[in-house]
């Protein structure tokens, strides 16, 4: 996962060796690192950054470089003793520079967000499941209509319930009538289940296996939509 140009937290040894402690009134030959250990003491695994960039238990967490900043602060160095660098930047000197790599791994990162956010955007906020019961036939009423029988599970993504109403969209002249309850609350963040007959007029029906398209209305507006089957006599 990880090489001599990934972006790490590393000690410049280029700029902090050889150590030295800092002595008042003396002239300083060594490097900049005075060896006051804060970016051990505060590192929350007790590691030494010194000792090498790529350790296993660092977690990348900066406290070492925060802490190394208030000491050059306090002796008048700049900043960027301990920093993010990779490992080539500090043996050659240079400055972190955008490879081909991290352009490729970005531009696939920025696919995934945006199809990530296409489907945040694009998703119902009410979704509506209906399936014929099984193992119940198509009924025939005294109105000379034909009914089957389904169950309906609706499941509402919002913070605010719903009244709803189930409508048949397609085809047209087609009933529900709910069973056992006359209406359906949806609770916010939950879900209801219902019992219902969808009731169509013969001449609907072109064949024994017509798809019917259910509405879910709320406050006569429509919030979600479903497809299922419609069984029926033979033509």
């Amino acid at each position: 996962m990880l090489d001599k140009d990934s972006l790490v937290v590393a000690y410049d040894y280029q700029r902090g060796e050889p150590r030295e402690k800092l002595r008042k009134n003396q002239t300083r030959t060594a490097g900049d690192c005075i060896d006051c250990h804060q970016c051990v003491q505060v590192c929350p695994t007790g590691i030494d950054i010194r000792n090498g960039a790529q350790q296993l238990e660092c977690t990348n967490c900066t406290a070492c470089i925060d802490a190394c900043n208030n000491i050059m602060d306090l002796i008048n160095k700049p900043h960027g003793l301990i920093r993010h660098a990779s490992e080539n930047n500090i043996a050659q000197g240079t400055k972190f520079q955008l490879r081909g790599r991290v352009k490729a791994l970005s531009g696939v990162l920025m696919v995934l967000l945006m199809g990530l956010t296409f489907l945040l955007v694009s998703r119902s906020n009410v979704q509506a499941t209906v399936l014929r019961t099984p193992g119940q036939l198509f009924q025939k009423t005294d109105r000379g209509t034909i009914t089957n029988l389904y169950n309906v599970s609706v499941i509402n993504k919002t913070n605010h319930p719903y009244p709803i109403t189930l409508k048949v969209l397609e085809p047209l002249g087609g009933k529900i009538l709910l069973v056992g309850n006359e209406k359906l609350t949806l609770p916010a963040q939950g879900i209801t289940e219902g019992v219902f007959f969808a009731e169509l007029p013969k001449s609907a029906l072109l064949t024994t296996n017509q798809k019917i398209r259910i509405g879910v209305f709320s406050k006569g507006q429509l919030i979600a939509e479903t497809n299922t089957k419609f069984l029926g006599p033979a033509q």
